[in-house]
């Protein structure tokens, strides 16, 4: 049974742990610090990307590329924030034996909003595609009328409300399972709603000679879709291998798996962050529409560079 948090769990080793018991060894410190700083700096890269390509671009102004536009906005918040608190964690623990409790706090809770906004993002993301792959008559009428601001606004508002709930009710309370719920509802939506869109798609596969028969443009339109499913099942599937060996080394037992702090759960952590330097990659392998936006704002970007006579 779930009892634990990676907060109280913390709290607790900052408490019983002295000054040399936050430790690192040289090689994995440093390891870490390196590592942390270049995904830090590539999804930086990446997620901003991302966000210019999705304005600048009229192709891409659509339902789904505005939620995935403010799932770029959630993983700025790992790499501009998150990633440079834990390299100064990292730093701190390495070369001066300092747990940086104060810095921890701070980390702890943006990475939990990030975490959130993700999930959230994600079980909207969901929603959207099956809707979109089900209803492709209704789907523009319910995302244009209300269905996108409700998607979007329930992406934001649920990320910060887990934490103002934790602080708010009583200690009684098993805050655990609030925020371990919370996320395990977002995820059970992300399931239900895929695996509903894959059972649809595979029915529909069964039809594909039927519709390539009576109409190309039908067929093609139903490839298109079930390449972006796909892809957006790769964006989820990277998701979960990232963060939930975090949630089980902490949350499984009722008590860490792994010592807090220590390199294991450092670099556990690396790997939870990682996945906010991940969708960048993803869109440019598996999205024509990203890949010729991405080109076209480094080509700007090196003309503004080297003047506009080599444009």
């Amino acid at each position: 049974m779930i009892r634990g948090t990676e907060s109280s769990a913390m709290n607790y080793t900052l408490s019983n742990f002295s000054g040399s018991d936050c430790s690192l060894p040289l090689a994995h410190g440093v390891a870490l610090i390196t590592t942390n700083a270049v995904l830090g700096v590539f999804g930086t890269f990446g997620n901003l990307l991302v966000c210019v390509a999705v304005v600048a671009n009229r192709r891409l102004r659509r339902s789904l590329n505005y939620l995935l536009f403010s799932l770029a906005i959630a993983d700025l918040i790992v790499t501009v924030v998150c990633e440079p608190l834990l390299v100064a964690i990292l730093g701190k623990i390495t070369f001066f034996s300092d747990c940086a409790a104060n810095v921890e706090r701070i980390y702890k809770t943006l990475s939990r909003v990030s975490c959130f906004a993700s999930v959230a993002h994600m079980a909207a993301i969901s929603v959207d595609r099956f809707i979109s792959v089900v209803y492709p008559l209704r789907y523009k009428s319910i995302m244009e009328s209300r269905g996108l601001k409700i998607m979007l606004m329930a992406s934001w508002v649920f990320p910060f409300t887990v934490p103002v709930l934790s602080v708010s009710i009583p200690d009684s309370f098993p805050k655990a399972f609030l925020a371990v719920g919370a996320f395990a509802f977002m995820y059970a939506i992300i399931v239900v709603f895929y695996t509903l869109l894959v059972a649809f798609l595979v029915k529909r596969r069964k039809k594909t000679n039927q519709l390539r028969a009576h109409s190309s443009s039908n067929a093609n339109q139903a490839s298109v879709e079930i390449r972006v499913a796909f892809t957006l099942a790769i964006v989820i599937g990277i998701f979960t291998v990232c963060w939930f060996p975090l949630m089980i080394s902490l949350f499984v037992t009722g008590e860490p798996l792994v010592k807090p702090q220590g390199a294991a759960h450092m670099w556990i952590r690396t790997v939870a962050l990682s996945n906010s330097a991940m969708n960048f990659l993803i869109y440019t392998l598996r999205m024509p529409d990203f890949r010729q936006a991405y080109v076209a704002i480094c080509s700007k970007m090196c003309c503004l560079r080297g003047g506009k006579g080599r444009c």
